[in-house]
């Protein structure tokens, strides 16, 4: 049998624009000897802040680690390089960061020369996965009927869980979201994310008000890597305290989990290391008592692997989506049901297609990165 190689590993930064604001992505091409092209993708939490940055490690790190290595070896010796690199590269932000997005494509492809979907593989359980409303509006820019007009097309398709932004001017955001609170349905869960703004004593008190308000969860209220801050603000929290999107891997959720007492994990597989990292998170929080929703902000790559992650793992209902990224969405892949028209009674399908089961326009990804450069030139 004729061993599968891997030819090329191009990364490209893009320049794209959504209804929200025209931010930059990151994504991976590789292709093998044979012509197939699988796709990763890379994310920073909020509009992929350094993508050259990225590109510069996988086409210094990762490319010329990978490139001639058989597909059915390439994740181990992916893994490889991250265990030779701890010590000079670091394996958190972009060095996590950009292997994701080489991980995920490694598994795009090995699910197309299978001819099975990334979730099929891992063991699928369900074909649909709910989402919730990831809103990158900060609550103290707007009134609440103007935050509740954002999201009537999500709440119209059945979404039924909201996650509003609280920033610096947070009093303010605080009296906006008791009335936002106040105008939904009881039915619909409202979360707020911090941004990882506040000092312990401001997530304190924010905290304590959000317990009047039945906030579901309060997300990333100091940073992520103030281990002892963290633990502090959910001693006196009187609502759920989440964190992951700023864990770059398994035992980074493990020590949260041990260290503070978080209850709310949300691994995500371009942050962590892919899919196989992001399950393995998911999976690990699940068996110590904790909520576990993916966290989500990128293209239609990002949604496809968050998604089959859900897939496959019992206990994993709940994946985030940036519904201001919907038109982006649709335009870099069209057919993968993504946007918001696609949502049915709050859940939207996962891809049963080889691989993450999504077609990529190369004509979209190749004018963006085009864009990219212009920008940068």
């Amino acid at each position: 049998m004729t061993t599968v190689r891997i030819r090329s590993i191009t990364p490209l930064p893009l320049r794209l624009t959504t209804d929200y604001s025209t931010m930059t992505c990151f994504v991976v091409r590789v292709e093998t000897d044979e012509g197939l092209v699988g796709w990763g993708e890379s994310c920073d939490c909020f509009g992929i802040s350094h993508p050259a940055v990225l590109a510069a490690i996988v086409d210094d790190v990762y490319g010329p680690a990978l490139v001639g290595v058989g597909l059915d070896e390439a994740r181990v010796a992916l893994e490889r390089v991250r265990t030779v690199t701890r010590r000079t590269l670091g394996d958190q932000f972009g060095a996590a960061q950009s292997r994701s997005a080489v991980a995920i494509a490694l598994r795009d492809l090995e699910g197309k020369v299978a001819q099975r979907s990334v979730s099929a593989m891992l063991g699928r359980v369900k074909d649909s996965v709910r989402v919730y409303a990831g809103n990158s509006h900060f609550l103290e820019t707007r009134e609440a009927g103007a935050h509740l007009e954002l999201l009537g097309p999500l709440l119209e398709r059945g979404v039924s869980i909201v996650k509003m932004r609280i920033g610096l001017d947070w009093r303010n955001a605080l009296r906006v979201l008791a009335d936002l609170r106040a105008a939904l349905p009881e039915t619909v869960e409202i979360t707020v994310d911090g941004s990882e703004f506040f000092s312990v004593a401001e997530s304190i008190e924010i905290a304590r008000r959000l317990g009047g308000l039945g906030v579901g969860w309060f997300e990333e209220p100091v940073p992520a890597s103030r281990l002892s801050a963290i633990k502090r603000v959910v001693a006196s929290s009187p609502v759920p305290v989440a964190y992951g999107e700023h864990f770059f891997g398994t035992e980074y959720a493990l020590d949260a989990l041990e260290l503070t007492g978080i209850s709310v994990v949300q691994p995500d597989a371009s942050i962590c290391g892919g899919v196989d990292e992001a399950r393995s998170m998911a999976v690990a929080a699940l068996g110590r008592g904790a909520r576990v929703v993916m966290h989500l902000h990128g293209g239609p790559v990002t949604v496809a692997a968050n998604a089959h992650v859900a897939a496959s793992v019992e206990g994993v209902e709940v994946i985030e989506y940036p519904f201001h990224l919907s038109p982006m969405l649709n335009r870099v892949a069209p057919g993968a049901g993504f946007g918001v028209d696609a949502i049915v009674d709050g859940r939207v399908a996962v891809p049963s297609g080889p691989g993450l089961g999504i077609e990529i326009d190369e004509s979209v990804i190749d004018e963006a990165h085009r864009a990219w450069k212009e920008q940068v030139a």
